[in-house]
């Protein structure tokens, strides 16, 4: 770091604000589109399993302007079938058509595309392409798509199960048999989506020979580019993938799509650009949906409510495919790997399972499955103390592994190199008053008509995955590292290349802070690149909250390596030794005399050759560096969610009164914009707990693909929140950051149910599903009224 940071940990406001609130962000659909653009239609199946018997695109040809109709057997001309390849015991590999042939596993799965020359005209064509299917029986169901009659999604994917893993430690079942008390539960999290506010679309422009421009409204764009280069055989070289702004990605964009590799192909086949922007009901029928969940858990205690043993059997719904580039190990080994939390839990053993069905299939959405693991182990912490009469927040504190105790490694591996589980909650129970709040709480909960409860949710975050992370759960050819240019150009101003993409981040603002630091560099000065595969280097981009980590590990090596360059140069000049120069504010001087120094214009105009300085001996010319940074195998934050809750005791509305927060990300870049994360997390999690849900039926039919009937939460739903922060610098990583991307959604799901649930255990209520919707929780209530008379 340079010799005195000063920029990170202000909360600067973000440069992104002023050009996007005056609306002068350009978005995908906002890209100038030449005249000859060709735009795409998709004919997207109506069944969730059915033999496709043949497609009629005649009609659809006869309307002028329509290029083309196409089909799956046309596109595997131009695609291979992409696939996640994961080498992970008990897992089958298995791939996509871009465009289905000869079956359709889920309603949406595209079955046509039109090319048109107008996205109009290519609406009205997907009407007039005629399609005949032979329905076959589906199945769609979590719970029984395993069952021995259950239809087959694939062939060669026995019993539907993609994937299944498991572990145990060696003294698990002595620990479990020998436990004085087990209590077991089963969660059930119902399936959500991502929904940014603007959907995907990507804009292909081909070039001289066969070069390719596309952008895309993707987070990942160099693994776009690699896959498109792959599954189309094209050479990568030759390709280019470009991030606009991006209204909302929320790992929804992480995710590698069939439109994306057909836009690509057709625009080489074509010679000309073609364009696709995604309409809402295509993104709620075919982005990646998520947290399907059943957990089957079983806890051991003794009668102090200290955890003796944790038997977790989980299966995950993958859908009808494994996603690219993830697979679907993701939610499954992630939940079972992650369960444990912030608690000294030494006796554990778990079964896992990615189960296929005809629906849409799932994928990485913002916290995977650290909200439903967390739901249930959050969950059972609360069903312990109620058994034993303890308080709940006295049960986690029990259970905790004490900040002295750290680095500690947990039963599954995994490192938590240095956090503060306890003085989170402890100063979380202070912020909303948790001592006051239990004494003025009645045993029936009931005051002034509604059942008022609170609810803790203490939890670890995982982030910055390096590539031994990825490895641990079989992906291969995920590359868990990031990297960084930094340059100093010949006027002294900074420019800073990163191997991610922004989509709402604020990443123009905070890696700017982080460079400036490094470099000792004014803020103002420091101009941050990212989203452009052409000029940035190579990464593992945007998701699972490594930003922070990874491309600030990597900006912060190469700016080093910058400013001791720099330091070099400046003692050749002012006839100095290297270590007495001080680097700050833009300027290097010798130690002690601020007024002997140069500027970083006079350094760079040396560095480049335009004066009459020469260089030191060993260095040549310029002022730029590259490194990467592959961190461990995760960085684990932590937080604490504690909610107040109010049920109408007549309709089972749920309003949320009070909220407070304690988080710890480790070195804090930009306090506001980290508060904005977990406001904004915080918010998701709150829809996910109490509204959000694809619902589909027996024959695998979505039946709320439109706002209308998904809901989301809106400002009424929302409460103010309390947030407070806690700082312990990794050790492991360098900065010391961990990630915050995730945090307030992880938090917000089981602190909310646990809420409702304390609100609710006057009246014996068990609260282990989500969402609570007014309808089930009215149910909930007035039987358990009906049972008292």
């Amino acid at each position: 770091m340079s010799d005195t940071p000063n920029y990170v940990g202000q909360a600067i406001l973000r440069r992104e604000d002023d050009y996007l609130l005056r609306g002068q962000g350009r978005f995908i659909d906002d890209l100038p589109t030449p005249g000859d653009t060709l735009h795409l239609g998709f004919v997207l199946s109506p069944h969730a399993h059915a033999r496709i018997l043949g497609v009629d695109g005649s009609q659809a040809l006869a309307l002028d302007g329509v290029t083309a109709v196409l089909v799956g057997d046309d596109l595997a001309k131009l695609v291979q079938a992409p696939f996640a390849e994961i080498e992970f015991p008990g897992y089958h590999v298995h791939g996509r058509d871009v465009i289905a042939r000869q079956i359709v596993r889920f309603v949406g799965e595209t079955v046509a595309v039109v090319v048109a020359r107008s996205p109009y005209l290519a609406q009205d064509a997907i009407e007039l392409v005629e399609v005949e299917y032979d329905p076959l029986p589906a199945c769609a169901d979590l719970e029984s798509a395993t069952s021995p009659d259950a239809p087959q999604v694939h062939d060669d994917i026995p019993n539907n199960t993609i994937f299944k893993g498991d572990f145990t430690t060696p003294d698990f079942e002595a620990a479990f048999e020998g436990a004085e008390h087990v209590i077991r539960e089963r969660f059930r999290s119902g399936r959500v989506g991502g929904v940014p506010l603007e959907p995907r679309g990507c804009l292909a422009l081909p070039e001289h020979g066969d070069g390719l421009v596309f952008y895309s409204s993707t987070q990942v764009p160099h693994l776009l580019r690699t896959a498109l280069a792959r599954f189309m055989e094209h050479p990568e070289s030759r390709i280019r993938v470009i991030v606009p702004e991006v209204g909302g990605g929320f790992g929804t964009k992480a995710q590698i799509y069939p439109e994306e590799f057909i836009a690509a192909a057709l625009a080489l086949k074509y010679r000309r650009p073609v364009k696709w922007i995604q309409d809402r009901r295509e993104e709620l029928l075919t982005d990646i949906h998520a947290r399907d969940h059943i957990y089957d858990v079983e806890i051991a205690f003794n009668g102090e409510g200290i955890v003796q043993a944790l038997r977790a059997d989980i299966t995950t719904n993958a859908g009808a495919y494994s996603s690219l580039p993830f697979g679907c190990t993701l939610e499954t080994t992630g939940g079972a790997r992650m369960i444990v939390g912030p608690y000294r839990i030494t006796n554990y053993t778990y079964n896992a399972r990615a189960v296929a069905t005809h629906t849409a299939p799932s994928g990485a959405y913002r916290g995977v499955a650290q909200p439903s693991c967390f739901m249930a182990i959050e969950g059972l912490m609360d069903r312990i103390a109620r058994q034993l009469s303890l308080d709940p927040a006295a049960v986690r504190l029990a259970n905790m592994v004490p900040t002295a105790e750290l680095p500690w490694t947990n039963v599954v591996g995994v490192r938590y190199d240095t956090g503060s589980f306890m003085e989170s909650l402890q100063r979380a129970m202070e912020m909303i008053d948790y001592e006051g709040f239990r004494k003025r709480q009645p045993a029936d909960r009931l005051v002034d008509g509604k059942y008022r409860g609170i609810g803790i949710a203490s939890f670890t975050e995982v982030s910055g995955t390096g590539a031994p992370g990825w490895r641990a759960r079989g992906l291969v050819r995920m590359p868990g590292f990031d990297s960084g240019i930094v340059t100093v150009e010949p006027t002294g101003k900074i420019t800073a290349y990163v191997s991610h993409a922004h989509a709402g981040q604020g990443h123009y603002t905070t890696f700017a802070q982080v460079v400036a630091d490094a470099l000792g560099a004014d803020f103002e000065d420091v101009t941050i690149v990212e989203g452009d595969t052409a000029t940035t280097p190579y990464g593992t981009n945007t998701f699972a909250s490594r930003s922070a980590v990874t491309g600030g590990g990597a900006l912060i090596r190469a700016a080093t390596k910058v400013r001791e360059k720099m330091r070099r140069i400046a003692a050749h000049v002012l006839e100095t030794a290297s270590e007495d120069i001080v680097i700050e504010a833009g300027r290097a001087h010798v130690a002690g005399v601020p007024e002997h120094g140069l500027s970083f214009l006079e350094i760079a105009e040396t560095a480049y050759s335009m004066n009459n300085h020469t260089l030191p001996d060993g260095d040549g010319y310029g002022l730029e560096e590259t490194d990467f940074y592959d961190p461990p195998l995760v960085t684990m934050a932590n937080a604490t969610h504690i909610v107040e809750v109010a049920v109408d005791a007549d309709d089972g509305r749920v309003r949320i009164e009070n909220y407070a927060v304690v988080h710890d990300c480790g070195r804090l870049i930009n306090p506001m914009i980290v508060d904005g994360q977990i406001h904004g997390g915080a918010a998701q999690g709150i829809g996910e707990a109490l509204m959000e849900e694809f619902v589909y039926d027996g024959e695998g039919q979505l039946q709320n693909a439109s706002l209308l009937d998904y809901l989301l939460p809106t400002s009424e739903d929302v409460p103010m929140f309390k947030v407070e922060h806690i700082e312990s610098p990794s050790i492991d990583t360098v900065g010391g950051f961990k990630g915050v991307g995730e945090g307030g959604l992880i938090g917000a799901v089981p602190a909310v149910l646990n809420a409702v649930g304390d609100a609710l255990a006057g009246l014996d209520i068990n609260i282990n599903v989500k969402p609570l919707r007014p309808t089930l929780l009215g149910n909930l209530i007035r039987e358990a009224r009906r049972d008292r008379l």
